[in-house]
């Protein structure tokens, strides 16, 4: 379980990474907070669910239909959390700061990875 939670981590880390970037990239062409946001996750998704499958959870054959479609519910529930804590964040440190997407970050990965550990990638064998 520790070594999983750490390669989550790392994992976690390298997909943050990009999507903040591309958050930060799109706030800076002026497409602000809500659209920068979607797409920084959007571009995250393939990262996240390559990374997460092969290396933190360790799933080797063929992607089933069944994981993609739960990986993408994990996704959706983690990110109405995410577009909760923003907003809030949004409210108190004002519109297009990138500092309010901090916290987002955070409970994006929380939910995410009890959703990945749980009903995602919980039932199927690792190697």
């Amino acid at each position: 379980m520790r070594a999983q939670l750490g390669r989550f981590g790392l994992a976690g880390i390298a997909n943050t990474l990009v999507g903040y970037g591309v958050i930060i990239a799109g706030i800076l062409v002026g497409l602000g907070d809500y659209v920068a946001n979607a797409l920084g996750y959007a571009v995250g998704l393939i990262v996240s669910f390559i990374l997460n499958r092969r290396f933190t959870f360790r799933i080797r054959g063929a992607v089933e239909r069944a994981e993609v479609a739960r990986f993408l519910v994990a996704v959706g529930i983690a990110y109405l959390g995410n577009l909760a804590v923003l907003t809030i964040c949004r409210d108190l440190l004002g519109p297009d700061n990138p500092i309010a997407h901090l916290p987002a970050i955070a409970t994006y990965t929380v939910l995410f990875y009890l959703l990945s550990a749980r009903f995602v990638f919980g039932g199927r064998r690792s190697v």
